[in-house]
């Protein structure tokens, strides 16, 4: 299933959190890798400033699993403290 945001309530929002970003000087890169048949979803973060990576790891992992919750699933989620993984 293949959905692209078409519904302009939603692109309002993405938009508003992107100035917020945008007004506390956060940006930078993500990656994703998508593996549908396995349902293998990986996430790469690269920040500007990095001091703000944990948090937004942190943020992005909550919406995921309130998404996740939403389509009725299960969440277990294991969080590695560890001091810098590149």
């Amino acid at each position: 299933m293949v959905n692209n945001m078409d519904n302009q309530q939603m692109q309002n929002q993405v938009e508003m959190f992107r100035q917020m970003s945008q007004q506390k000087g956060v940006s930078g890169v993500a990656y994703l890798d998508v593996y549908p048949a396995s349902g293998l979803l990986r996430y790469k973060l690269k920040v500007t400033p990095p001091e703000r990576r944990a948090e937004m790891i942190g943020n992005i992992s909550l919406i995921l699993e309130m998404m996740s919750q939403a389509f009725n699933l299960q969440v277990k989620k294991i969080i590695n403290e560890e001091a810098n993984n590149g």
